[in-house]
């Protein structure tokens, strides 16, 4: 099940706890699915006291919690997630440059999962054909391009529209809509923008 909706930062404490990058980084992986202590430690090379230690103040400020228990060799094991795939703060703890802080390294986490997928992909994933010529398998651009802000969340919102329209995630099982498992490949996008005034970083 996909975590939804947006969770309302009330306190200090709790923005000083989701503010530590290795913090950040658990949250991003809990919002996409439910980890053990274990998972987690293995897959960000932590040693376990280390990783129980944040699931603990990450729990006690509210903004993961316990979503099953399952018994391995004796052993109870949790499993954690996000509350919410949004975090925000209330108005009364803005500005906040931790927050901004926090933000960031949010971006740099989601360009660091894509680089890593893009080098343990397929050569298939990148190999061209004459098939390529009127139906592209992938897409690599970048756009700078000026707007409102309400029109650029009306894009966002459009863009969830489409995702959903497109590629039915998931579809259920039976649907007419839904075609039949052997036709279906997996697909990996990221999708990254943010307001920035600066002149384009040229790239040497």
């Amino acid at each position: 099940m996909n975590v939804t909706g947006i969770y309302k930062i009330k306190t200090h404490e709790q923005l000083k706890a989701i503010a530590d990058p290795l913090r950040t980084k658990i949250l991003m992986n809990l919002v996409k699915e439910a980890y053990t202590g274990q998972q987690l430690a293995e897959m960000l090379d932590i040693t376990r006291n280390n990783i129980y230690f944040h699931l603990k103040e990450l729990e006690k400020h509210g903004v993961i919690h316990v979503v099953r228990k399952e018994e391995k060799n004796g052993i109870v094991q949790k499993y954690y997630r996000a509350v919410a795939s949004r975090f925000i703060p209330e108005d009364h703890l803005l500005p906040s440059l931790d927050l901004v802080e926090t933000s960031r390294q949010v971006f740099k986490e989601t360009l660091d999962v894509t680089r890593a997928k893009i080098e343990s992909a397929p050569a298939s994933s990148f190999a061209l054909d004459s098939t390529n010529e009127n139906r592209r398998k992938n897409i690599a651009s970048t756009y700078r391009f000026h707007a409102t802000s309400e029109s650029f969340h009306a894009f966002l919102e459009e863009f969830k529209q489409l995702v959903d329209k497109h590629f039915a995630m998931d579809a259920s099982e039976g649907s007419p809509a839904a075609p039949p498992e052997e036709e279906k490949k997996s697909y990996y996008m990221s999708l990254i923008a943010f307001q920035d005034d600066n002149e384009d970083i040229r790239i040497n």
